[in-house]
């Protein structure tokens, strides 16, 4: 059996020279690319999704969520998301490579501490009625900005618009949840350490591993993480193993062997007792029941 990978799509990749950040009209987009967004497929790049009407489902990761008239979605480099198969989506979408927002120590450390692509668990933000004039008067100052291209700042000057409509919004998330603001070193332990996870996974490494990446114990460690996620660090190694294990039965035609071979699974028993544990059923059962 050959393994059909997740299409995976990058933006100006091999262009550095080129502004890496570009703002599309939703409804355009999909009609551009419609056979493409309805398929489950991944990106190495940031995308800001802008819905400014009712027009059903956005899937991410496994999840389905409604699309609401001004619902922003965050997509995160990696995941696995598509739209439903319909062709009334209205709205604004925005793509952006790292490199477009980080250049130099403090860049990675504002990225670090305010990236609202991290929040797994709720990947949207709800624009209040009270809010909806100032976020759509960033977009209007990016879109109109984007009339610049090649002239004196206007890159700056994009990339600090970009960095304001997250601030604002990452503001305001912070006044409705639970945060330890006061605490800006635990933040930043748990997003290098998010950071570490996504690019690690799959290497069989240890709780002790990370923490000597991150220069902590493993007590500190474990301690930042169970006050951020209310998990144990084991816990969320084991969370994303299997959400990769997880796309890869769904989204791939792949041995099972070789899913667990590629998440650092020598052992190919061990991956099924593992996936077991934590799924309640086999990777076979699993695939099944999705197919």
């Amino acid at each position: 059996m050959s393994e059909q990978q997740i299409k995976k799509y990058h933006f100006l990749r091999n262009e550095p020279k080129k502004r890496q950040f570009d703002l599309y009209d939703l409804a355009e987009y999909q009609k551009m690319y419609f056979k493409d967004a309805s398929k489950p497929h991944t990106h190495s790049f940031y995308q800001i999704i802008w819905f400014r009407n009712n027009s059903g489902k956005h899937f991410i990761d496994f999840e389905s969520y409604d699309i609401k008239e001004n619902r922003l979605f965050f997509v995160a480099k990696n995941q696995v998301h598509y739209f439903e198969k319909r062709s009334d989506y209205r709205g604004t979408l925005i793509h952006f490579n790292e490199s477009f927002i980080i250049s130099n120590e403090t860049d990675i450390n504002f990225f670090l501490t305010y990236n609202i692509f991290n929040n797994s668990a709720e990947p949207y933000y709800q624009i209040p009625k009270r809010l909806e004039h100032q976020i759509v008067s960033y977009f209007h100052q990016i879109e109109n900005e984007l009339k610049y291209l090649g002239e004196f700042g206007n890159n700056s000057i994009l990339s600090n618009l970009l960095k304001a409509l997250l601030l604002v919004i990452e503001r305001e998330k912070r006044k409705t949840i639970k945060t330890h603001t006061n605490e800006p070193n635990r933040n930043a332990i748990y997003l290098k350490f998010r950071d570490l996870l996504e690019n690690n996974f799959h290497k069989n490494w240890s709780v002790s591993n990370y923490a000597d990446e991150l220069a902590i114990s493993t007590k500190t460690l474990n301690k930042v993480i169970k006050t951020e996620m209310r998990k144990t660090v084991s816990q969320e190694i084991a969370d994303r193993i299997i959400l990769e294990a997880k796309r890869k039965l769904t989204h791939t035609n792949a041995y099972i062997n070789q899913i667990g071979f590629d998440l650092g699974f020598r052992d190919p028993y061990y991956f099924l007792r593992y996936f077991k544990k934590h799924v309640q059923c086999s990777p076979t059962a699993f695939r099944k029941s999705i197919a």
